[in-house]
């Protein structure tokens, strides 16, 4: 074997490997795109809540929304899904407090 033909050997040799990491790179970037895009359809699961003596929607609300969000919207959310007429709550009932 001459030295210009282990050079070519070589050369193919790296080409070989630089096309493998290549597709095991684009590989890994699906696959963490496939995983990263399953849940994205799936609406988070309610929340129940027990309510304790002297909380308030606006509490509860607060408690469950992000801290640089206005929780007004979240007190609507939970009466709507509690069916609630005002916003009086006793303590010992149970409220499904939304995700979203």
């Amino acid at each position: 074997m001459d030295y210009a033909h282990k050079i070519h050997r070589r050369r193919e040799a790296g080409r070989y490997r630089r096309r493998r990491l290549g597709a095991l790179l684009v590989a890994a970037i699906l696959a963490l795109a496939f995983h990263a895009a399953g849940g994205a359809g799936a609406d988070p699961e309610p929340v129940t809540y027990t309510v304790a003596p002297g909380d308030t929607l606006w509490d509860i609300a607060a408690a469950n929304t992000a801290a640089w969000d206005d929780p007004r919207p979240k007190v609507e959310l939970i009466r709507q899904a509690n069916d609630l007429s005002g916003s009086t709550i006793r303590p010992g009932m149970q409220l499904e407090v939304p995700a979203a």
